[in-house]
């Protein structure tokens, strides 16, 4: 097997920066908000982000049909407006639903077609397979997700590399925890390979000094992410910890199992992003509880975060901590 080789300028925007996963939008009553939706990328855009995701895990993608996909794929258009590039989770268990997917996706505006193993495959001859005839008919670059914990296939850093080259993705977002040590793995076989970290951005600052060349997560102040990243890239990794470590009590107690999205809309909603917190799918919490409510006032103060629809301005914060 061949090691996938460098990106090219057929990836196209997807070359790395902090890509921000938007949740799906929803009414109190349930409904898919469109409207929401595409207030809540506008507002990312103006925070920028380098590029917006939907339709992944995060965007309850199991508990929508194909007319809310449709929903969300025009919110998302609109709420770009061409200002930053945006990738759509096109994930199936079937290679020709993905092209269907990807198809749709394509026609407005998509840039990349994000797709996942198809779920609970065991054979990686399978898998690869899977990848392979993906990349046959897929009409948009493929972004390869590697996230076991939601399809139950866990790929080595071989048979994730096969997948890469027989699909011809474009670029992988990591979320196979521990993802530092498979990062460098990955980039010893194959250097110039981009890679997006994600899992909420706990281990983002790990993530980046071991060579990946961007975060794609849904961590509600995705200024942070971005202010590591770039501090890394300047050649200072003693003021992308310090950024990190600052804000590290939010990121990790918004990634919690289970409460974790509720947690994130909420914070959105304080942020002005989304009208609502609702939920669908898997998430059982509609709305916090009172204990949890409390800890998440508590854990933003602790980092010195009221939340408010501008952008944050990180060294600014930071300095007035220090003077503090």
């Amino acid at each position: 097997m061949t090691d996938p080789k460098a990106p090219t300028a057929e990836a196209g925007p997807l070359t790395g920066g902090t890509w921000w996963i938007a949740p799906t939008a929803f009414a109190p009553d349930g409904q898919v908000d469109g409207a929401a939706l595409e207030h809540a990328v506008r507002t990312a855009v103006g925070w920028g982000v380098d590029g917006v995701t939907v339709l992944g895990v995060m965007g309850e993608v199991t508990s929508l049909s194909d007319a809310e996909r449709d929903v969300v794929l025009r919110a998302v258009a609109a709420g770009t407006d061409g200002a930053v590039p945006f990738a759509v989770g096109c994930s199936a268990a079937s290679p020709l639903l993905v092209r269907d997917r990807a198809e749709r996706a394509r026609e407005h505006g998509a840039v990349a077609a994000m797709v996942a193993a198809p779920p609970l495959v065991r054979d990686s001859d399978t898998v690869a397979g899977f990848f392979a005839a993906v990349g046959t008919s897929c009409p948009l670059p493929v972004l390869l997700q590697d996230e076991p914990v939601a399809t139950g296939v866990a790929l080595s850093v071989s048979v994730l590399l096969e997948c890469l080259e027989r699909s011809g993705a474009v670029a992988v977002k990591l979320e196979d925890a521990p993802t530092p040590p498979k990062i460098s793995k990955l980039l010893a076989r194959s250097p110039g390979l981009t890679v997006y970290g994600g899992l909420g951005g706990v281990s983002a600052y790990a993530e980046l000094a071991r060579g990946a060349a961007g975060t794609m997560t849904g961590f509600a102040y995705p200024e942070v992410l971005r202010a590591v990243r770039l501090a890394l890239a300047a050649g200072d990794p003693a003021r992308a910890a310090r950024v990190f470590d600052a804000f590290l009590p939010l990121i990790a107690f918004e990634g919690q199992p289970g409460y974790g999205l509720t947690i994130r809309k909420e914070v959105l909603r304080r942020r002005g992003a989304l009208a609502s917190g609702a939920t669908r799918g898997p998430v059982p919490a509609a709305r916090l509880d009172p204990v949890t409510r409390a800890e998440l006032d508590d854990v933003l103060a602790r980092v010195g975060l009221v939340p408010g629809p501008a952008a944050l301005d990180v060294d600014a914060l930071l300095d007035e901590r220090t003077a503090a």
